[in-house]
C-alpha cells in the first residue's frame, strides 16, 4: 500500500497515511482523514497543550498525564514520549460505534506538556473485516513511528498547504 506523509500544522506531529485518503483541516485546529468510500472509518487529529507550574519540568508532566485506569494501555515509547491507547464506545444515530484512541504525550521544555490525540471512528464490529483491520493497523504503526515536535509553537488559526 502506497502512503503519503501528513505534516500537521507545520510539523506538530507528522506521519504517514494511505495516500489515497483525503485530508480535511480546521483553520483553528484538528484534521479529518478518511477513504472516500461507503463505511469507510474516520482519522481525527487535535492536538492539546498545557502549561504547568514552575514547579514542575515538562519530562515530570509526561509521566504523570495518564492515570492508570481500567481498559487503558499506557507505555513508554521513542525517546521520553508517552503512549495510551483504548477503544471507546459510542452511539451515534442509533449506530454503535468503536473509537479507536491513541494519546501521544509530549514535553515542550521547560514545563509544558501537549498531548496529540488521534481518534479513529468505525462502526462497532468493522474491526473484523480485513481491510479495516489493515487500516488500524497502518495507523497504529504510524502513530508508534510518527515525529512530534517538543517545540513550542504558536497557537491560533493555520492555513494547511493541500
Amino acid at each position: 500500500m502506497r502512503l503519503k506523509r501528513i505534516t500537521y500544522r507545520g510539523g506538530i506531529a507528522e506521519f504517514e497515511l494511505p495516500a489515497n485518503w483525503k485530508e480535511e483541516y480546521a483553520d483553528e485546529g484538528g484534521g479529518t482523514f478518511y477513504e472516500d468510500r461507503p463505511d469507510s472509518g474516520t482519522l481525527r487529529l487535535n492536538v492539546l497543550s498545557f502549561e504547568g507550574p514552575e514547579t514542575i519540568t515538562a519530562a515530570d508532566m509526561v509521566r504523570t498525564v495518564f492515570r492508570p485506569e481500567a481498559g487503558m494501555q499506557d507505555e513508554d515509547f521513542q525517546d521520553g514520549l508517552r503512549l495510551r491507547t483504548y477503544i471507546a464506545p459510542a452511539t451515534e444515530g442509533g449506530e454503535s460505534l468503536s473509537i479507536y484512541r491513541w494519546h501521544v504525550a509530549v514535553p515542550v521544555a521547560p514545563r509544558s506538556l501537549r498531548v496529540v490525540i488521534f481518534a479513529h471512528t468505525i462502526l462497532s464490529g468493522q474491526e473484523r473485516d480485513d481491510s479495516i483491520a489493515q487500516e488500524l493497523k497502518i495507523i497504529d504503526s504510524s502513530v508508534r513511528s510518527g515525529m512530534y515536535s517538543r517545540e513550542a509553537g504558536v497557537s491560533g488559526p493555520y492555513q494547511h498547504a493541500n
